[in-house]
């Protein structure tokens, strides 16, 4: 069993390579390398690859839990975590062990600096977790593998794996600054996983759908019979939300469901289910046996934290990682649904630099309920780049400041009484802070990119 000073050598380890790294962060070369040199281990994969704005995690959560209620294998792959990096890396549903994660490491590491010396820069912490994954879901010989991409796809880690089965979840403003700042160019970015003898699921819409058609149809063999989008393929309409789930009616090909319930709450989850529904069809061609009932069983029993998840009771706390305008929109509209009451709702909310579009997402939750909480989190090193107070209140001149993230939630209890709602979103690093706090954990998230590497796990 590894000693506590291990595991703090192996974060630090991790924490030193470079998020983004060098202004062109985003390319291929660095992992396809050191996949080459460890032997193309990737190739013994076979999976699923999941892109878009908004959704990916919960379309990885639902065929996950389908896969594994299949009696299969199944290796998940989700970004970001919330309270330690050992979730993003699981075998029907399980976090890989720490000790599992150490041992993978130092066999990296070595081929890590080869790479390194050879490209002449770092590869990214990304990269590295990335192929972490690859190594256990090999190794624990997994029968699938279910991949969600960390940043547009195109030029994303988990694109270098080859997957054969791609999900598009839908196209929507987020990461302008790296992605561009049109639907058409986010499109492009993520309409870049399809390759070749692809089998292609998306629930996108509008201009972005417009992209990916055109991706399909440049070179793709029969790619109608490989091509499944949500709402013409795929059909489905939300009968009910309530805090209990989402009912659903749902075509796909010869397959009707009436009345399923998803354990998820929301209607944007139907269309997650959906995208999930889509690449099952693919994997029963593959040769997956996965049956009627372990659909209906697997889909009220998925789980999800932090979209829409409730967490605490008297008052009610709801813990939702929306953190741009569509996704806080789906959020009021969620709440809505299941008959919150504005009156006796407060938000918490803070979120990073990166983020665009504050004052309408504001006006939004404001709409909804004009008591917000912003914490003040610039001191705390878990959460650096957020947006001060300051700046928020420019926006909403009504928003109440807490000093600390444990101190907005002690204020928005007392604000809701014990029959309100308190709604903690705007990040999921925000909510992750929270539950690190509430389990006594602290695992440091800084990135320091000057940080010298050293022989730190051997």
């Amino acid at each position: 069993m590894s000693s506590p000073n291990q595991i703090q050598k192996y974060h630090q380890y991790l924490n030193s390579f470079p998020r983004f790294g060098s202004k062109d962060f985003l390319k291929l070369e660095r992992i396809k390398l050191l996949l080459k040199k460890l032997g193309h281990p990737e190739k013994k994969l076979q999976g699923v690859q999941v892109a878009g704005t908004k959704g990916k995690g919960s379309v990885v959560a639902f065929l996950e839990r389908i896969l594994t209620e299949s009696g299969y294998k199944v290796g998940s792959f989700y970004s970001p975590y919330l309270v330690d990096l050992t979730e993003e890396i699981r075998i029907n549903g399980r976090p890989i062990a720490k000790e599992k994660m150490i041992k993978i490491i130092n066999q990296l590491k070595p081929l890590v600096d080869e790479v390194e010396k050879e490209i002449g820069e770092r590869i990214t912490w990304f990269e590295l977790v990335t192929t972490i994954a690859v190594v256990y879901f090999v190794e624990s010989k997994v029968d699938v593998a279910i991949m969600e991409v960390g940043l547009g796809g195109r030029l994303d880690a988990t694109t270098a794996l080859g997957l054969g089965i791609k999900i598009i979840t839908n196209v929507s403003y987020d990461h302008t600054g790296t992605l561009g700042k049109t639907i058409t160019s986010i499109a492009r970015e993520k309409a870049g996983i399809i390759n070749n003898d692809d089998y292609v699921i998306t629930s996108a819409k509008g201009k972005g759908l417009a992209i990916i058609k055109k991706r399909m149809a440049q070179g793709i063999t029969n790619h109608n019979s490989r091509f499944q989008v949500v709402g013409k393929d795929i059909k489905y309409a939300v009968k009910k939300v309530d805090m209990a789930g989402t009912y659903i009616n749902i075509d796909c090909l010869d397959e009707k469901y009436r009345t399923l319930r998803l354990s998820l709450i929301g209607r944007h989850q139907a269309e997650n289910f959906a995208c999930a529904l889509g690449a099952v069809q693919v994997l029963r061609q593959k040769g997956f046996r996965i049956s009627h009932p372990i659909i209906i069983k697997a889909a009220g029993r998925t789980e999800h934290q932090a979209r829409f998840h409730p967490w605490k009771k008297n008052p009610l706390i709801i813990l939702d990682g929306a953190h741009n305008l569509y996704s806080i929109k789906v959020l009021v509209v969620t709440l809505k649904d299941v008959k919150i009451n504005p009156k006796t709702t407060v938000f918490v909310f803070g979120a990073k630099t990166t983020k665009k579009r504050i004052p309408e997402i504001l006006r939004e939750l404001a709409d909804f309920s004009s008591k917000i909480i912003f914490p003040d989190v610039l001191k705390n090193p878990n959460l650096e780049n957020f947006y001060s107070v300051e700046y928020l209140r420019k926006y909403c001149p009504k928003g109440k400041v807490a000093f600390s993230l444990p101190q907005s939630l002690v204020q928005a209890k007392k604000m809701a009484g014990r029959t309100g709602t308190v709604v903690i979103c705007g990040s999921l690093y925000l909510i992750g802070e929270l539950l690190s706090a509430e389990k006594g954990i602290r695992t440091k998230r800084r990135i320091d990119d000057n940080f010298e590497k050293k022989s730190l796990l051997n």
